[in-house]
């Protein structure tokens, strides 16, 4: 109840603050993973070479050169390893004649080699039948590695296109344990008779075959770009 002669008392306004505004958290962005780098394995470090023989029979057709050609490079190389290396041949042999003979079995029991390099089939190209030499072949390279030998057959590189392709086919399908070495697409420096290798070609060959032979090449040098 008032008071008389009082004056009602002022109202005084009341502000109601106004409802705080929640913030929505901004969404967190999850960072991509950055791209994975593979990296290439190094390749695989190059195979040992064999330890040095201590004697290298080179022998076969006239393809084994006589003071030049193969034989020369060759025997340079193996030379340089402290091996000593022994060439022979015989002219116009062929593998039939080079199995039945004797001449292979009085080498080897002559200068018993731990390594012995076949350079045999030359005069085997024109043969129409070459398969029909196949266990020729092989009593060959049984008698090589008779006694724990290690022996590489050098097939003869074509000279001509389309010829040949059999015995060469034939030796690698039966020369076994021998390691066989095709030399055919190597471009080799041909003497005058445009067949027998020059110095320079028998480096050529000679050169191809030792990186196969230290496990650095193939067995089969692809054909020159």
């Amino acid at each position: 109840m008032l008071a008389c002669g009082s004056a009602p008392a002022p109202k005084v306004a009341t502000r109601v603050p106004a409802p705080a505004q929640t913030q929505t958290p901004a969404a967190t962005q999850t960072p991509e993973p950055a791209p994975s780098q593979t990296t290439e394995p190094p390749p695989p470090p190059d195979p040992p070479p064999p330890p040095p023989p201590k004697l290298v029979l080179h022998l076969g057709d006239s393809m084994v050169g006589g003071y030049g050609g193969l034989t020369k490079a060759l025997g340079e190389k193996f030379k340089a390893l402290g091996s000593k290396y022994v060439s022979d041949f015989q002219t116009s042999v062929s593998i039939q004649t080079f199995d039945r003979e004797h001449h292979l079995q009085e080498l080897l029991a002559k200068h018993s080699p731990d390594l012995v390099i076949l350079t045999l089939g030359a005069n085997d190209v024109m043969d129409p039948y070459p398969l029909s030499l196949a266990s020729t072949i092989h009593s060959i390279a049984r008698k090589i590695t008779a006694s724990g030998r290690t022996c590489f057959w050098l097939t003869p590189p074509l000279w001509k296109k389309d010829v040949g392709a059999g015995i060469i086919e034939a030796i690698k399908l039966n020369a076994s344990p021998c390691k066989v070495f095709d030399g055919t697409n190597l471009p080799i420096a041909r003497a005058g008779d445009g067949i027998h290798p020059t110095d320079r070609g028998g480096i050529t060959w000679a050169s191809a075959f030792f990186d196969f032979y230290n496990g650095k090449g193939p067995d089969t040098p692809p054909p020159a770009n």
